[in-house]
C-alpha cells in the first residue's frame, strides 16, 4: 500500500491489480482477504473501523475462477455482483452492501441509531454511495 497524492493506492500481489482508494479512507479500513467465500474462489474486503470496532465491509472485491460466457449462463448477470473485468479464467466483480451493520440498530431494532452512530453511518455511507463508485473506475490490472 502505497499514498499517492489524495489517493491510497492498494496492489493485489496475488491477481496483480490495483485500485486506487481516497486517502482519508487510510484511518478506517481494514483489508481482509479470503478464499473461497461462497461461489467466488476468493475475496478481498475492505471493512470498515472505526475507534478500533471493524463492522462490515464498504467495498468486496471477488475473484471467480470461470469465463463470461460461464457467468452469464451461471446467471451472475442478473446478481448484485458488477464485473469489473476478466483475465486468465478470472471474472473480477464488486459486491456493496446493501444495508448498515445490524450493530448500528437502536435497542428496539426497528431504525438506525444515528445518536449513538451518526458518524459511523455518514462515514459510511459516504465511502459507499460516493467514493466507491469513483474506486471501481480506478481497477487495473499490473504488470507481474
Amino acid at each position: 500500500m502505497v499514498i499517492i497524492d489524495r489517493f491510497w493506492a492498494y496492489a493485489d500481489p496475488k491477481y496483480s491489480f490495483s485500485l486506487k482508494l481516497p486517502r482519508w479512507w487510510k484511518p478506517y479500513i481494514v483489508v481482509k482477504r479470503t478464499n473461497h467465500p461462497g461461489d467466488a474462489q476468493h475475496a478481498l474486503f475492505f471493512r470498515f473501523k472505526y475507534k478500533g470496532k471493524v463492522y462490515q465491509e464498504v467495498l468486496g472485491i471477488y475473484v471467480f475462477r470461470m469465463t463470461l460466457q460461464q457467468w452469464r449462463k451461471r446467471g451472475f448477470n442478473d446478481s448484485p455482483y458488477v464485473v469489473l473485468a476478466s483475465r486468465n479464467g478470472n471474472i473480477f466483480a464488486y459486491l456493496t452492501p446493501e444495508e448498515l451493520p445490524s450493530e448500528f440498530l437502536n435497542k428496539s431494532g426497528n431504525d438506525f441509531d444515528y445518536r449513538k452512530y451518526g458518524k459511523q453511518i455518514r462515514l459510511m455511507k459516504r465511502m459507499v454511495n460516493d467514493n466507491v463508485p469513483k474506486v471501481v473506475k480506478t481497477f487495473r490490472f499490473i504488470a507481474k
